[in-house]
């Protein structure tokens, strides 16, 4: 039996037809202005005024609505209903008035049933003209689920309440990816494929017909300016060759026994993005006012934060309460003991305990009455299984927790989209943790997280949820990767700090939540030293946002 037989591979013979390139660009009116349509309803009817006028602004014929107090004007009954199709949603609209102009785009669709599950997406229109593109991966819910898209039921456009704005708008259209590029010089890949072009393939599988519409591959994938999506192939090799101990009891994470343990932990494939080296990525082109947004001359920092403990495969599992996202949490029971830490334990509540001395039990229980994040992560590194959770907290009647997620280490699955996780952008935060063994072993393989302020109501894979209203395209979306800057000199910096430095050139860090600029997560744990004062000489404008070679 040879290789291809061993593991049941069976090869169809495809013949096919490339032909040239699909150069029309997909677009459809949901309001087609310039062919003198008005919107079908209005929140008000016969309160909101429409006229066609030509306008030169938006050069040629505009759709002027004057508002109500705090009315809309839509369509009742769509007349584009699969919207998942397209990316974008694009108009012109023309603000005559001399401050800005505050609109909501709503969409509903089949999944519609209150107004939690519904799409609203906020647009901000300044003096004069403005070009809005939505992309339709950016349309959650407002409770952050994801919307049945292919089939929208009806949209609309309102305003603010009380507001009364005359607005102009231009023909507003669903987009979908060019072809090609219209003209000029067409970038070519491997086999004379044109990049980003489209192509039809038509042939028979056996007897069967097929008409195909497809991107290369090669073309989708080439390499921009040299850089690769690799991870590092010493990493790899180190921790596999590593012998992990037995498991048979939980283990802390400040322990000897633990940096054993995650020495010989492979954390998601060799291809996960946590993994993959940023170091020669090209940068996003907003990059400069991306890193202004959250603060050029802002310190870097780190929060003592994230503990975990090691569990046995055999783990009891128990139950725990999930209050308020019981909707996008994995399911249980949960392989929790007894000692699992809450966020900041130990090292944090014993720097800034105020003198006061809180057992473990205290802190699981909030005795202190602290509040926050209060992350709790469980690890089974036996079965390569991660278990987070947000807002845990022990009670009489047992574990309870805002929210519940498992993520699968071996393997690159994703939240679903839309879902949250213990953080914002429904990322894992264990891969993301700088630990004791790392620091001591003075290499650290992975991506970091960190918070900023403000970012956007957007999210980029791996992130799956976005925690903001703001649509200001200068702030970072959830899942946007950051690095520092290859020429910035390290060497002046502890071995500890240069570990960390070395780590955000090499990998970078994900945004992952909502807080205070430029803070990474650091284990809780009393035997890494205080590392503030280093990590504040480095500020933003070392940093830059980067984006993965296409």
């Amino acid at each position: 039996m040879n290789a291809r037989e061993r593991f049941g591979v069976v090869m169809i013979a495809l013949s096919v037809f490339l032909s040239a390139p699909d150069a029309r660009a997909r677009t459809e009116a949901l309001l087609a202005v310039g062919q003198g349509q008005v919107p079908s309803d209005t929140g008000s009817d016969g309160k909101t005024t429409f006229s066609i006028e030509d306008h030169k602004e938006l050069g040629g014929r505009a759709l002027k609505v004057v508002f109500a107090a705090g009315d809309s004007a839509g369509d009742r009954i769509a007349k584009v209903s699969d919207w998942k199709q397209f990316i974008a949603l694009e108009f012109a609209a023309f603000n005559p008035q001399a401050e800005a102009v505050r609109l909501t785009l709503t969409v509903k669709h089949r999944r519609t049933t209150s107004y939690q599950t519904r799409v609203d997406i906020p647009i901000k229109l300044k003096p004069g003209r403005n070009d809005v593109r939505i992309g339709i991966d950016e349309m959650l819910n407002v409770n952050g689920s994801g919307p049945d898209l292919a089939h929208v039921v009806r949209w609309y456009i309102a305003c603010e309440p009380g507001k009364t704005p005359t607005v102009f708008f231009g023909d507003i259209n669903l987009v979908g990816p060019d072809a090609s590029a219209a003209g000029g010089a067409k970038a070519v890949g491997p086999a004379g494929v044109l990049a980003g072009a489209t192509y039809r393939v038509t042939g028979t599988v056996g007897t069967m017909p097929v008409h195909l519409t497809i991107v290369p591959v090669g073309a989708a994938t080439a390499p921009a300016g040299g850089a690769k999506l690799t991870g590092d192939p010493a990493r790899l090799k180190r921790i596999r060759a590593a012998k992990m101990p037995p498991i048979t009891r939980p283990v802390a994470f400040h322990s000897p026994e633990a940096d054993a343990i995650c020495s010989a932990l492979e954390v998601f494939p060799p291809e996960n993005p946590w993994n993959l080296l940023v170091e020669d990525w090209p940068l996003h082109p907003n990059s400069k006012n991306l890193i202004a947004s959250i603060g050029t001359t802002k310190p870097l920092r780190y929060n003592p934060d994230m503990g975990f403990i090691l569990v046995p495969a055999d783990q009891k599992r128990v139950e725990v309460k999930i209050k308020d996202y019981s909707g996008e949490s994995d399911k249980g029971p949960y392989p929790v003991p007894e000692a699992v830490p809450i966020e900041g334990w130990p090292a944090n509540y014993q720097r800034n305990a105020g003198g006061e001395k809180l057992s473990l039990a205290d802190v699981q229980r909030d005795k202190l009455n602290r509040g926050g994040d209060r992350h709790a992560i469980v690890v089974d590194p036996v079965n390569r299984m991660l278990y987070e959770f947000y807002m845990m907290k022990r009670t009489d009647a047992g574990w309870q927790a805002a929210q519940a997620s498992i993520f699968d280490l071996k393997t690159n699955k994703l939240r679903p989209r839309g879902w949250t996780s213990s953080d914002a952008a429904g990322l894992p935060v264990f891969p993301a943790v700088v630990r004791y063994d790392e620091l001591k072993r003075g290499v650290v393989e992975h991506a970091l997280r960190v918070t900023i302020r403000r970012t956007r109501r957007a999210f980029v894979e791996p992130a799956t949820h976005f925690a903001s209203r703001h649509t200001n395209v200068n702030y970072p979306r959830m899942g946007e990767r950051i690095r520092l800057k290859k020429d910035f000199d390290v060497s002046s910096f502890s071995p500890e700090v240069r570990t960390i430095l070395t780590a955000l050139k090499r990998y970078g860090m994900f945004v992952a939540d909502n807080g205070i600029e430029w803070a990474i997560s650091v284990a809780p744990d009393p035997r890494i030293g205080n590392l503030h004062a280093e990590l504040r000489k480095v500020t933003g404008a070392a940093f830059e946002v980067v984006v993965p070679p296409k």
